[in-house]
């Protein structure tokens, strides 16, 4: 069977059994026969435990079977919000889908993730490793680049970049983007780490990927108004948000982390949808904030009639 179409079996038996499950051999097959995954052929029951076996040694998902019920999958936590099996389920699926639709690709649009892949393939190998890297870097507004030696610990996508984060020759720890690196280079030279460090572990009490060790985490009360209380329930801004309290059009969230000048960004997009209402350090930084972007249009034509 080529290559394409075993992916494609892969990728739609895992997305079926997560939507669908539990569900019987008897109705997998029909609705692989309704989308046309092998022209419209039939997936006997030989195929289906080759696909199996196949998807557990591949993605450590286990597909179990209960007589009453039919097929599920076991460990369903595998698709966890954030979790990285989730998200290379889930672009495979995009792909997948997106693939298949090639007479309506006018129609789609997708944002551009501009991450040097070259080089993403470089640094994960160099991470299974635990191999020091060699990094010539170009940050933005430097006039000439810089070469870094970074142990690289973590890969975090953000805001459509990726990043790796480790500690430098220069810094304790670095975080460089990596549509900004122009060269690559494997030391062959190992280094020690903590393997059972991650990289959610690392950021925990962060918003984005920036670290800051001069702040201290903190317990943050926000209040949302109107839609935003719906947004921020389906896209939290930070893992430990939860919804305190309801009120009529407004609700209240909680979330403890380092309030960087990132997530003081975050709070200013959402203009008068969002207020803080303590702690006053960070009401105070935001009042800071919009008073000097207030400043920037002091000499300009009054809008007071607009």
């Amino acid at each position: 069977m080529k290559h394409n179409l075993m992916l494609k079996a892969y990728i739609w038996l895992i997305t079926t059994l997560r939507d669908y499950g539990p569900i019987t051999l008897k109705e997998i097959n029909h609705l692989w026969k309704e989308d046309k995954i092998d022209d419209g052929n039939e997936l006997d029951r030989y195929k289906f435990y080759r696909y199996k076996r196949e998807i557990e040694e591949a993605f450590s998902l286990f597909i179990d079977y209960n007589p009453n019920e039919g097929y599920s999958i076991s460990n369903p936590n595998i698709f966890r919000k954030g979790s990285i099996e989730n998200w290379m389920l889930s672009t495979m699926a995009v792909n997948y889908a997106i693939g298949n639709c090639a007479d309506i690709k006018g129609r789609i649009g997708v944002e551009n993730i501009p991450s040097s892949e070259r080089f993403l393939k470089d640094i994960i190998q160099a991470m299974r490793k635990t191999h020091e890297l060699q990094i010539t870097y170009q940050a933005y507004g430097a006039e000439n680049a810089t070469t870094y030696i970074v142990q690289p610990y973590f890969l975090k996508l953000y805001h459509q970049r990726w990043y790796v984060i480790g500690p430098s020759d220069i810094r304790p720890i670095i975080t460089l983007a990596l549509d900004r690196i122009q060269k690559v280079k494997d030391t062959h030279l190992e280094f020690l780490m903590d393997t059972t460090l991650t990289v959610d572990d690392y950021l925990k009490d962060c918003y984005g990927v920036m670290r800051d060790e001069t702040l201290e985490a903190e317990d943050i009360l926000i209040r949302a108004y109107g839609f935003e209380v719906n947004v921020l329930r389906d896209l939290p801004l930070h893992r430990s948000l939860k919804e305190v309290k309801i009120g009529d059009g407004w609700s209240d969230f909680s979330l403890r982390l380092r309030p960087s000048w990132d997530f003081i960004g975050k709070l200013m997009e959402r203009g008068s949808r969002i207020k803080v209402l303590e702690p006053a350090s960070v009401v105070a930084k935001i009042w800071a904030k919009h008073a000097e972007s207030v400043k920037l249009y002091e000499d300009s034509k009054d809008f007071s009639e607009v």
